[in-house]
């Protein structure tokens, strides 16, 4: 067994034993009766859980741009870019398969079809889940300073070295690009224009997702504010996206959100509002996977030799 494998195995294990946990919480929790205190009707709940799915489909709209325009920055030829939006939308659905790595392999397959270098989407990828990492640790480190319980962790410091970091690797890939150290991959280069586009990108996502799950949260009647639903949730997406192996983060980033916002919403609102939450991003992926399986089939039927480059 190679240690990608071992790795994916390990990150199964952790997801499942995180679903057991959450699912003992709930079993001696009282969550489902925050249902009865606030009074939540069946209509009122199903209205917002339907407009959140909305609401987060269309944050993925800005991560789903957000890769076209690496694509765009990166290759000598951009390919285009309602194939692309598509193609981004209905690989996403992958994740929720064990390993999530689906999703990638999809992608960078299917980018294929435009004459996209393997190098420029692996790095176009790189730079990608780089940048989602460090704006989800900053958002967390910014606004999480005095709502989430990391004892023994200087914020400022912290939060200084994640950015510091982030402009030392872009100029140590400027310079060994420069020198010539990746002449054999033809190192494709790193417009900042394109990288601030995706940081914007990326830091309206987990405005979006806190949003939703702020607007979740007041009609559970927690006690919750926005920057902490903004702290708490990208650090959450964090720890399910380092886990390799759960599929989609699942279970790890409810254990991570309830143990962040647990004290502050009380367990059975925290452990209520992620699982709605989860609901939410599942019907979210399957609208935007819906919408990019129409955009892609409308490709299809326009150029039946399979060039989608026309949409």
């Amino acid at each position: 067994m190679n240690m990608r494998r071992l790795l994916r195995g390990l990150g199964l294990l952790v997801s499942l034993a995180a679903l057991v946990w959450i699912g003992l919480r709930f079993a001696h929790s009282d969550a489902f009766s925050v249902f009865e205190r606030v009074e939540v009707g069946t209509w009122r709940l199903g209205a917002a859980l339907a407009a959140s799915a909305v609401a987060y489909a269309l944050a993925l709209a800005t991560l789903a741009f957000a890769w076209w325009r690496l694509l765009v920055g990166l290759s000598p030829e951009p390919p285009p870019k309602w194939a692309t939006l598509a193609t981004w939308c209905v690989s996403q659905y992958g994740k929720y398969l064990p390993g999530n790595v689906a999703h990638y392999a999809l992608r960078h397959a299917w980018s294929r079809h435009h004459a996209t270098s393997h190098t420029v989407l692996g790095l176009a990828a790189l730079i990608e889940a780089a940048l989602l990492l460090l704006t989800a640790l900053a958002l967390a480190l910014c606004f999480g300073t005095s709502s989430l319980p990391l004892p023994g962790v200087d914020l400022r410091i912290a939060l200084v070295l994640v950015l510091a970091g982030s402009v030392v690797g872009i100029l140590v890939l400027h310079w060994l690009r420069r020198h010539g150290h990746f002449a054999r991959l033809s190192l494709p280069r790193l417009p900042p224009t394109m990288l601030a586009s995706v940081f914007a990108c990326d830091l309206a996502f987990f405005a979006a997702t806190a949003t939703i799950l702020y607007g979740l949260g007041h009609l559970l009647g927690a006690n919750a504010d926005w920057p902490l639903m903004l702290a708490a949730g990208a650090a959450s997406w964090a720890a399910g996206f380092i886990v390799i192996g759960a599929p989609a983060g699942l279970g790890v980033r409810e254990v991570a959100f309830v143990a962040l916002a647990g004290s502050t919403l009380g367990e059975d609102r925290a452990l209520l509002l992620i699982a709605l939450y989860r609901l939410v991003t599942f019907f979210g992926d399957t609208l935007a996977f819906a919408i990019g399986a129409l955009l892609m089939r409308r490709a299809r039927a326009a150029d039946p030799d399979g060039d989608s480059a026309t949409l």
